[in-house]
């Protein structure tokens, strides 16, 4: 993995509701099963770029990647809060939660947008994000994604 620069946490959940909207996805309900094992999906990813950065020794990215990680990290209850909160930390810009009592969060921007805002990374972290969306997303998805916690378009 050729990481140059670095990116903060928000920086990257940023990136990949970027990439998921690019993908399709408009909405997540982010306690639903889908969407932890998704969650789980994008922390393997960031794993094995992570190892895959040791292993070139190019402590940057390690470092980078292994930042974004911990924070991502799965609560001591095995909840995904944290990669939850960095998610609604977008609130003002690109996710919105119309009703908290159903915990959703809706995606606020176009696909246009979202692709054009990955142009703008660095290559790699754009590689990245999208690779993470993908996890995230998995298989070919079918009509009841979005009874369980995925809205698909």
């Amino acid at each position: 993995m050729d990481l140059r620069t670095s990116l903060s946490t928000e920086a990257f959940c940023a990136a990949f509701v970027s990439a998921l909207v690019s993908n399709g996805i408009t909405s997540i309900r982010p306690r639903s099963d889908s969407a932890r094992r998704g969650f789980q999906a994008v922390l393997d990813r960031l794993d094995e770029d992570i190892s895959a950065a040791a292993q070139e020794d190019n402590r940057e990215a390690m470092y980078s990647l292994l930042k974004i990680r911990t924070d991502l990290a799965p609560s001591s209850n095995g909840e995904f809060d944290n990669f939850e909160s960095c998610l609604r930390s977008l609130q003002t810009s690109m996710v919105s939660s119309p009703n908290p009592a159903f915990a959703d969060l809706r995606f606020n921007v176009s696909r246009s947008y979202a692709e054009s805002s990955l142009e703008f990374l660095d290559r790699s972290w754009a590689e990245l994000a999208k690779a993470a969306a993908s996890d995230f997303r998995g298989p070919l998805r079918t009509a009841a994604d979005e009874q369980h916690g995925l809205s698909v378009s």
